[in-house]
This record gives C-alpha cells, structure tokens and sequence, in this order.
C-alpha cells in the first residue's frame, strides 16, 4: 500500500495493482484475438482452450485486480477499510482505538527458489483477530513501508494533532 495523504488527524492508504490489471487485459485480448482469427479462418482447432484460457485469465482478473483504501481517522476514531473490484466494493470500519499496531507478514515462496518472500500488512487490536490490509501478498517494499508509517502515525499523540483555526464571518 502506497501513502495518499497523512496528516495528524488522517492516514490513508491505498493499493492500486496496475500493472497486473494491464498484463492480465492484455492476455485475455491476445486469447480473444487469437480464438477470433482461428475462428473466422475455418481453423477450429483449439477453440476450447483459448476459450477456457480467456475465462481463466478473467477470473483472474475478477479475484486479484482489487484497489485496497485504508483511512484512519482520528477526529471520527474510525479505521475503515475499502475493497474496490469488479463485482462490486465492500467496506469495514472498526474504532480507531481498538488499533494496537501494524506488522508485516510474510508469505515464503516454497517450490520457487528464484522468487523471493511476499508481504502484506495486517493490523493487531485489543480484541479480536489480526485483520489484513490486503488479501493478496505482494513482492516489494510497499507493505513493509506502509507497517512503518501506520505504526509511526499510530504512536503521534492526539496532543500532536494540528488545530485548525476557526472561519470568521
């Protein structure tokens, strides 16, 4: 998750997976486009299977193409996590409060010894299970860094929130 604003009363942070989104259209135009040429050329051999890739590919697509909003707000004590997809968005809040910190978790790769750990952000509370941020664990920084800023916002006092002057008429 990648920092979209922060402020002593705010952090929010998001997860937009771009480039998997683009690679996997691609793919299932390339399968489209390839079951279309052998389809109008009287070459029907491997039809099925074009077709059940490009199904394939959009499940994918339905499953891991997801952009993830966190906003912790302390004027409202509201956590709220947001899941944006294809079939629709899904939205959790949980009191701000209730948060003790964020840790990294780490998926390890077994089978591929090329491919190195992937992570994901989870935040702990008082009560109840951890909850991730995300449901996919992703290769790279992102979410180590995002542990490191939410812990780092968590721990500011409210005493630290910035006052903002009132209107005058």
């Amino acid at each position: 998750m990648k920092l979209v604003s922060s402020s002593p009363d705010r952090l929010v942070l998001r997860a937009r997976p771009v480039l998997i989104g683009i690679g996997v259209a691609c793919a299932m135009l390339l399968f489209a486009a390839i079951w279309l040429a052998k389809f109008f050329s009287d070459d029907h051999s491997d039809l099925a299977a074009l077709a059940l890739l490009f199904g394939l590919f959009g499940l994918v697509f339905i499953v891991f193409v997801r952009q993830e909003v966190a906003v912790f707000d302390r004027p409202s004590n509201t956590l709220t996590l947001r899941s944006i997809g294809v079939m629709g968005a899904r939205e959790q809040f949980r009191p701000l409060d209730e948060v003790t910190k964020a840790v990294l978790e780490t998926s390890a790769n077994d089978g591929d010894s090329r491919a190195g750990p992937s992570y994901r952000a989870v935040l702990n509370f008082t009560s109840g299970p951890p909850l991730p941020l995300s449901a996919i664990f992703r290769s790279g920084s992102d979410a180590k860094t995002a542990v490191q800023q939410i812990n780092t916002w968590l721990n500011q006092k409210s005493g630290q929130s910035q006052k903002r002057p009132k209107k005058r008429k």
